[in-house]
């Protein structure tokens, strides 16, 4: 017999979303059904080296999204759009649809 409660399920994963110049890397805990911690970052390659340039998690006890600039700075906004599994699958699609914008912010930042 099991123990009867939902088990605490991990999954990471990146995907390209342009070969080797913008990629998204993602992870998630899931209790039963319900996402409990997410995060979800969009890296621009620059000099042969990854950066984050966008992430989205639900850290430090809410949801939301930190525009990282190449100085070290970070503007954090919060995002709540429904439940966390609501406010995940937004952190996915945002950056898949808006990459080009959020790449090439980076990348005018860092002086590429």
């Amino acid at each position: 017999m099991g123990t009867g409660g939902p088990r605490l399920v991990e999954r990471r994963w990146i995907e390209d979303l342009r070969a080797e110049e913008v990629r998204l890397r993602c992870a998630y805990q899931r209790l039963g059904k319900q996402v409990v911690l997410f995060t979800v970052q969009l890296e621009v390659m620059h000099k042969d080296v990854w950066h984050p340039a966008v992430r989205y998690d639900n850290a430090h006890g809410f949801c939301h999204r930190d525009t990282l600039h190449p100085d070290g700075r970070q503007d954090k906004t919060p995002v709540f759009v429904g439940d966390v599994n609501a406010t995940f699958t937004h952190a996915i699609n945002d950056p898949k649809a808006n990459w080009h914008a959020y790449a090439e912010n980076f990348l005018r930042e860092v002086g590429a």
